[in-house]
């Protein structure tokens, strides 16, 4: 029983450095996903900044559509980054999830272990105080007897 107790503390911490690990890497997807849509929210912001009205001037007419078309581009880009920053938020909640169910159930076994351990020293000592009980009535009775 030593034995496998141990083996099951170190399964214990194992689940738990695994369940730490994924939970980690959740927040650092959340964190990931959250800046992309930082910069999509900033990328929308300066696509509607870029001045709509009309110039006389084709350098700047050029310019200014260079720089929506780039905004535009850098807007695309970062949609589809957010795209794939969900995919790997939902990969990494999954793995949590699945690391978290796996360390619940280890220690649930232990927990169970622990308390059908503890339920046998109970019966033990009870059957101890029994058998010392009994002993004590059959000299009681073996006293009464002689006297």
């Amino acid at each position: 029983m030593k034995r496998a107790g141990s083996n099951l503390r170190g399964l214990v911490r194992l689940r738990s450095v695994r369940e730490r690990d994924s939970r980690i890497g959740l927040a650092a997807a959340l964190a990931e996903e959250r800046a992309v849509l930082d910069q999509i929210a900033e990328l929308e912001r300066q696509l509607a900044a870029v001045s709509t009205h009309a110039t006389t001037d084709v350098a700047s007419f050029q310019a200014r559509q260079h720089h929506r078309e780039a905004l535009g581009d850098a807007l695309v880009a970062a949609r589809a980054g957010l795209e794939s920053a969900q995919g790997l938020t939902l990969l990494a909640r999954n793995r949590w999830i699945e690391d978290r169910s796996r360390l619940a159930a280890v220690e649930s076994l232990v927990a169970r272990r622990v308390a059908a351990a503890l339920q046998e020293r109970r019966r033990r000592e009870d059957r101890e105080q029994d058998e010392v009980g009994t002993d004590l009535w059959r000299r009681a009775q073996s006293e009464m007897e002689a006297s």
